[in-house]
């Protein structure tokens, strides 16, 4: 029981669905239907725009966890205790990762793209050799459910979003950050379960998310240098200009990071968030869909709908031209319509 406690726990959707919740989607579906078009389009550049349609469905298989690669074509899932990787360009699969021993918790791909860490309930973080698909280390960390990497890859940052879990293991409390040349762990930043971390754009600063608020740490020395009253958090994004940062809970915040201040709240929520590489575009996932937001206007640009389920895991991928969102009933891809007309007319 315990185990199954664990999976509910760590898969996309947490905590299992009620029957009440299913029955309400299905009740609202038609009126989420009619104020969402078949196909959304984005601004892009100039006068450029990039358009998704329907999603293809990679794989039906239940993601605990997934990375898109900073080029945008790799795309690792865990799937119990095996990392699942595709080729986004062709939608095939790669060779898997399999050395874990218990159910994969977290995925993060180095901005270099050599190194995929991962975590798992056997309370270790594995670096692979992502080119060349062999393990590359072991770190003795504890369970993690959040890794990420410092923009120039030599930092790894790894946290646990809850102290003890249903069976009775305890996880480290606050950021482990981890120096990926030597394998060791630099220090420790916090005394709270964290739900959520992210680097700056300069690979200077530290965001971390827990349950009340977010806390900006500087990297070099560990010190705290600012606390945002953001409430939950749910997800974190720094902006392109190293000055902003959008905090994900129950409604979206946009912080200047100078002074604290609170910029702006979007009238939406979000279990999870993402930038286009770009900077324009933020993609939400909430009520089983994927929004889509003009950043700088807060203007909505239209919904995808993806799953009957509630939460989502949601990346740009293919350089902003693809959009993945992953879901207990399996991971969706909206590829850009002008270059999928294309290829199909090749």
């Amino acid at each position: 029981m315990a185990q199954t406690r664990l999976i509910q726990k760590l898969s996309v959707a947490g905590v299992a669905i009620a029957a009440l919740l299913t029955v309400v989607f299905f009740l609202l579906q038609p009126a989420i239907s009619s104020r969402t078009a078949k196909k959304v389009c984005i601004p892009i550049y100039a006068a450029d725009v990039l358009c998704y349609g329907q999603p293809e469905l990679l794989t039906a298989d239940k993601p605990t966890a997934i990375a898109v690669s900073s080029s945008g074509t790799i795309l690792a899932a865990g799937h119990e205790n095996a990392i699942e990787l595709w080729d986004l360009k062709t939608r095939r699969p790669l060779p898997g990762l399999l050395d874990h021993t218990g159910l994969i918790s977290a995925i993060a791909i180095s901005q270099d793209e050599k190194i995929l860490a991962s975590s798992s309930l056997d309370g270790t973080i594995k670096l692979w050799d992502l080119p060349n698909s062999r393990l590359a280390s072991t770190l003795n960390s504890g369970r993690a459910s959040n890794l990420v990497f410092s923009p120039d890859s030599r930092i790894l940052a790894s946290s646990s979003r809850v102290k003890r879990w249903a069976d009775g293991v305890f996880s480290p409390v606050g950021v482990q950050v981890w120096d990926i040349a030597s394998r060791q762990r630099i220090y420790s930043l916090g005394e709270q379960p964290i739900r959520a971390i992210e680097f700056s754009t300069d690979g200077g600063l530290l965001a971390t998310g827990d349950r009340i608020k977010t806390e900006l740490w500087q990297l070099q020395d560990g010190d705290r240098i600012r606390t945002l009253d953001s409430g939950e958090v749910t997800g974190l994004a720094f902006c392109q200009d190293g000055q902003t940062l959008l905090t994900g809970s129950s409604r979206l915040k946009l912080w200047d990071l100078r002074n604290g201040a609170l910029l702006k709240a979007f009238e939406s929520g979000a279990s999870d968030l993402s930038l286009s590489p770009d900077g324009q575009t933020l993609a939400t996932s909430a009520g089983g869909a994927v929004h889509l937001w003009h950043l700088l206007s807060e203007q909505s640009l239209g919904s995808l709908p993806a799953t009957s389920f509630s939460s989502l895991f949601v990346r740009f991928a293919l350089g902003g031209q693809a959009i993945v969102a992953a879901g207990t009933d399996g991971i969706r891809i909206w590829g850009d319509l002008s270059t999928t007309e294309q290829s199909h007319s090749q």
